[in-house]
């Protein structure tokens, strides 16, 4: 993180010249209350910042929403949130540890999240309390869009490219490489050509698919209910795929002869998903097999979503060509997985989204919220509490 806050008050110039454009309003979710009736223009009484920098640029943000700002720069433990803290804010802004009933919030009414996904902390009892139906909450879903995508584009050209191989060759063995060490005389594979699918076409795959596309690869995409969709919430400008337009076909992972089908054309596999008990093991010994033999995979996602076990076993009898994880179960991996220091598996230890942008993006989808939720609109990224993002 200490990259990322020497850049916290670089670009805030950037909020007001149009660096950030609003998609169409995300649907009230099923037994949520809308946003939109929370309207009265009337301040916030108190927010509660927890476990994020707020420099005086951002507090100046925050100020035009709430005379009272608390800010808890360090609170990594339950009970670190002084009971006072909490008894007296009406929006929490970042990662709200120790939070476990109503009764330690008796005003709240929006909840920030600093982080793009929602799965742990709606998996809390309270989220699914009647309660929950009367306060809003939200995420920065789309911060990561252009550096996860970046990984992503990075890590596929990367096992196309052997480049991990050629690497090791020149900063371990000190010595240049021979071909034969890498494939043969012509051994790169090119994105041109290949046939991309994105499982779970939200921010990050819709990104994901626009610069596949760029390079010349044919997307197509698999969510749960396989419809094409127009893009929601936070983006910024030029980014993703606003009308759902790139992917050549859809696809529900729902319907089981569909999925299979969608797995059988991919060359290159994304995983974009959040973990919910609809994604676990998605990918399992099953459901590689309906992979190509020279397919790769490569996870940004969530970690529980790909059976380790299946798919060390598909790389190792050689049903799968390769794989690039950001995002593995059981993070961190303990010291000589089976994972680790294998020529087929690019592993980055779930950094993928550290942009020095995050700050500036965070505080800018927060600081809008709060005025959409003042002028009765609808919150960018608001979190559906059944489905658990």
């Amino acid at each position: 993180m200490s990259s990322i806050l020497h850049t916290v008050s670089s670009t805030i110039q950037s909020l007001s010249a149009g660096a950030w454009r609003p998609q169409s309003n995300n649907a009230p979710p099923n037994g949520a209350l809308s946003s939109a009736t929370m309207s009265s223009n009337a301040l916030f009484e108190r927010i509660l910042v927890l476990n994020v920098p707020l420099p005086d640029a951002h507090r100046a943000l925050l100020a035009e929403h709430s005379k009272n700002i608390t800010h808890i720069p360090s609170a990594r433990t339950p009970g670190s949130v002084p009971d006072e803290a909490y008894r007296k804010a009406d929006v929490i802004y970042g990662f709200p540890i120790g939070l476990e009933s109503w009764a330690q919030v008796p005003s709240l009414k929006f909840v920030q999240l600093d982080s793009a996904g929602a799965d742990s902390v709606v998996r809390g009892k309270m989220w699914h309390e009647e309660r929950a139906e009367k306060v809003v909450m939200a995420t920065v879903a789309g911060i990561h869009m252009a550096p996860i995508s970046q990984h992503f584009i990075m890590t596929t050209l990367a096992l196309f490219h052997h480049l991990q191989e050629q690497i090791l060759v020149a900063q371990v063995d000190k010595r240049w490489g021979k071909d034969t060490e890498f494939g043969g005389q012509l051994f790169v594979q090119e994105l041109k050509g290949k046939t991309v699918g994105v499982l779970g076409y939200g921010h990050i795959g819709r990104e994901c698919a626009r610069l596949s596309a760029a390079f010349g690869a044919k997307v197509l995409a698999a969510t749960s209910d396989g419809q094409q969709k127009p893009q929601t919430g936070y983006v910024e400008d030029g980014m993703g795929d606003p009308d759902g337009n790139i992917p050549e076909a859809w696809y529900s992972t729902k319907d089981e002869e569909a999925f299979k089908e969608f797995l059988s054309k991919c060359d290159v596999l994304l995983l974009a998903l959040p973990s919910t008990g609809a994604t676990h093991h998605i990918l399992s010994s099953a459901t590689i097999g309906y992979l190509p033999s020279h397919a790769i995979i490569v996870n940004i996602g969530r970690g529980d979503a790909v059976d380790t076990d299946a798919l060390l076993e598909a790389l190792d009898e050689k049903k799968l060509a390769g794989a690039a994880l950001d995002v593995v179960e059981g993070e961190p991996l303990a010291d000589g997985h089976p994972l680790f220091g294998r020529k087929d598996v690019l592993i980055t230890p779930h950094l993928s989204g550290r942009t020095t942008m995050y700050l500036e993006r965070s505080i800018h989808i927060f600081a809008e919220n709060l005025r959409r939720l003042r002028e009765g609109q609808q919150v960018w990224n608001q979190v559906d509490y059944k489905r658990g993002y």
